[in-house]
């Protein structure tokens, strides 16, 4: 996402509209002699090709990935793994599963395999002769579809020493330092010791590695004892992050309230919306107001998708010539799970440039998050056919722009009667709407055509668009349709073809004078009912959802079938008693829900 260049330190722009895949791509096709890949999420075939390709060359490869997404990931992990095995890599996940070049899988089961192995990193060329070769790579980013489009960061190192010790940490989790894994030897989580090595010398620049969790002893080094004592320590002006959660009372999070409680250090953040929500409904202090007064600004992120970094940024203005900004970044979530569960991985690098290269982008992140800027849009294709990903209502539907990633769109010309998330209030003939564009889109894809006939603008997370749907004997415009069955009426806001606002006046006219759709009743066209009565209008529920479990109404809660407003009132409870649901299984948490209502729940509820 865009940077803030106007904090820029002199020939120090960063680098914020970065291909983070190919960051990636771009060490593995340097590679010569060795790969070693650890990876949470992995779903992107241009890395598992990448990998395919070093293979070919003769590069040894070996991959460590996370149990969960490795068997619950769906059909686009299927295909990375296809790539894997007809390429002939071997790798094991943090359940001791071995998977085989030949397809075959050798069951394991580690204990706290219930654990998250969370880390994102690649050590380049170990195996080389020469130091000079080695490489990490690393940072908050996944190898998914919808990685490129969250806010997330990337860090290359070339050093032999800080590649030494991810080597140590990769190998305890592989069991062995051969081409093979060794499940008998394999540790995850609790169960490593520390690496050899904390504190480097990075040409110059003073760089300390530390992996979570703490294990069972606590004779390695605590990611957060160290982190709250760095704060403390190094904080003299400001300190700023970015975090995609944050857990109001761990003491990371205490000691950066606390050191600014005296009102002579700025305390600046960014929490992603789905977290910051829970902050805020559970009365925490990330939500809470003194966090947005005086010298405190902490905002719920305003980005593409998710706010994914996990950064801190320590006096970054600072104006004593002595002192050093500081920057902490990696996969380590600033969470009790990260520092007791995961398997994590953090950096932090003592340097003025690095620090103002992330300081950059935290001030585009915080300009977005006051709405001072938006997010852009995704690139788009107006001649290429679109997956409908998601329907909100008559007014709003989303195009799956990558797997697992849909973006907005509205109807450029037309206004739709809408159903409103937040309040329960919803137009007139909003229900009868949605469940009319449900119906017409089933089955169908969509492309999207500008006012000039080039990529549609986009405003507050939407395109504007002339909608065309594919059909049998060619390309329709929804935005007629609408207008024609009485589901719409002309609209004169954002820019719009000059033949096309004739025409549109042409179809609403039509459409009242034969009373088709909300015509009926004009009178009652732009009022306001109930959501709940609304949806009897048509049978539009099916495109209502999914329902946000952590931050819906009662009202909303119970349109969720087979809840009532005793369920509803029990799921509230709940999350402000526990700071939301982590997962959707949490919900048999609630007395009267059992399996069988999960099921009927699951496809139809979000955490997101």
């Amino acid at each position: 996402m865009p940077a803030d260049h106007s904090v820029a330190t002199d020939n120090n722009l960063s680098n914020s509209n970065w291909d983070l895949i190919g960051s990636l791509e771009e060490v593995i096709d340097s590679a010569t002699t060795s790969i070693d890949f650890c990876i949470y999420d992995f779903e992107h075939p241009r890395i598992a090709e990448a990998l395919v390709r070093a293979k070919n060359r003769g590069v040894r490869i070996r991959v460590v990935t996370d149990d969960h997404n490795r068997t619950d990931g769906g059909d686009y992990d299927l295909e990375i793994w296809k790539i894997l095995v007809s390429g002939g890599i071997i790798s094991i996940d943090d359940d001791g599963d071995i998977y085989s070049p030949d397809g075959s899988i050798i069951d394991n089961d580690l204990v706290n395999s219930g654990s998250d192995m969370h880390n994102k990193f690649a050590v380049i060329d170990y195996l080389s002769p020469s130091p000079n070769d080695d490489y990490v790579w690393t940072g908050s980013t996944n190898m998914t579809y919808t990685g490129a489009f969250n806010t997330n960061h990337t860090i290359v190192i070339k050093d032999s020493e800080v590649a030494k010790v991810y080597t140590e940490e990769f190998e305890q989790m592989w069991g062995d330092s051969d081409d093979t894994p060794e499940a008998g030897r394999s540790v995850f989580h609790k169960d490593k010791v520390n690496v050899s090595q904390n504190i480097f010398d990075v040409g110059g620049t003073k760089v300390e590695v530390y992996f979570a969790p703490i294990n069972r002893d606590r004779t390695k080094p605590s990611v957060s004892e160290r982190l709250v004592s760095l704060i403390q320590e190094e904080a003299q002006h400001d300190i700023n992050f970015q975090a995609f959660a944050i857990t109001p009372n761990i003491p990371i999070s205490q000691q950066m309230w606390n050191q600014t409680s005296s009102g002579e250090i700025l305390l600046r953040g960014a929490i992603d919306r789905s977290f910051y929500s829970r902050y805020e409904s559970a009365g925490e202090i990330w939500g809470s107001e003194a966090a947005r007064t005086g010298n405190r600004t902490i905002l719920p992120a305003n980005e593409l998708r998710k706010l994914h970094h996990k950064v801190i940024l320590l006096d970054t203005e600072h104006p004593d010539s002595s002192d050093i900004g500081v920057t902490v970044a990696g996969s380590y979530n600033f969470s009790m799970n990260a520092e007791m569960n995961n398997d994590e991985n953090t950096l932090i690098i003592y340097s003025d440039e690095i620090t103002n290269q992330f300081y950059q982008d935290f001030m585009g992140v915080m300009k977005r998050a006051k709405e001072e800027d938006y997010p852009p849009a995704p690139p788009i294709n107006t001649e290429e056919w679109y997956e409908v990903y998601a329907i909100s209502d008559g007014s709003r539907f989303e195009i799956e722009v990558a797997p697992g990633f849909g973006y907005g769109v509205r109807f450029l010309g037309i206004d739709v009667p809408s159903i409103y998330a937040g309040g329960d209030s919803a137009d007139y003939y909003s229900g009868a709407a949605a469940d009319y564009l449900q119906n017409l889109l089933e089955g169908r894809k969509v492309r999207l055509i500008g006012f000039d006939g080039k990529e549609p603008e986009a405003r507050y997370n939407a395109f504007q668009a002339y909608v065309q749907m594919e059909y049998d004997e060619g390309p329709v415009s929804l935005n007629k349709i609408l207008l024609e069955k009485g589901f719409a009426t002309t609209s004169v806001y954002y820019r719009q073809n000059r033949d096309s606002v004739e025409a549109f006046k042409t179809y609403e006219e039509v459409a009242q004078k034969s009373g088709a759709g909300f015509w009926k009743n004009p009178k009652k066209i732009g009022t306001k009912n109930l959501r709940t009565d609304e949806v009897d209008t048509g049978s539009p529920t099916n495109v209502m959802f999914p329902i946000n479990i952590n931050t819906a109404d009662g009202p909303t809660l119970q349109l969720l079938p087979g809840i009532g407003p005793a369920y509803s009132e029990r799921i509230i409870q709940y999350r402000l008693e526990n700071g939301g649901f982590n997962s959707v299984d949490e919900l048999t948490n609630i007395r009267g829900i059992g399996p069988k209502t999960l099921q009927k729940l699951r496809p139809v509820v979000t955490l997101e």
